[in-house]
């Protein structure tokens, strides 16, 4: 007896299209001849893919000079935005305080 390999492809995925049922025609009137649909050509079988070069790129390092500052992107500060609100806040308290006297008396 002599050993032999046999590969087995478990390939979930199927590599061609499904092939089209054969179809018949029947009437009882005339004789129609059997049409036959050919089965798609099997698609060549996908190979392993090519190797990616990945080429490695300098690591900078060091602080930034001043030939490669980042851009100003006009970016403002929003302390402006904080005292408008705790001023927002405060009178609307100090309305409150007010509505609150005037209801007594």
């Amino acid at each position: 007896m002599t050993d032999t390999d046999t590969t087995i492809n478990d390939d979930p995925v199927p590599l061609g299209p499904a092939a089209s049922p054969v179809v018949t025609v029947m009437t009882t009137t005339a004789p129609q001849p059997v049409v036959e649909v050919p089965a798609p050509a099997p698609s060549p079988v996908a190979g392993p893919a090519p190797e990616e070069i990945i080429i490695d790129d300098e690591i900078p390092l060091g602080s930034v000079t001043a030939e490669q500052t980042l851009p100003q992107t006009g970016e403002s500060s929003p302390a402006p935005y904080y005292i408008a609100g705790i001023v927002l806040a405060g009178l609307g308290l100090l309305l409150r305080r007010t509505a609150r006297v005037n209801k007594r008396k």
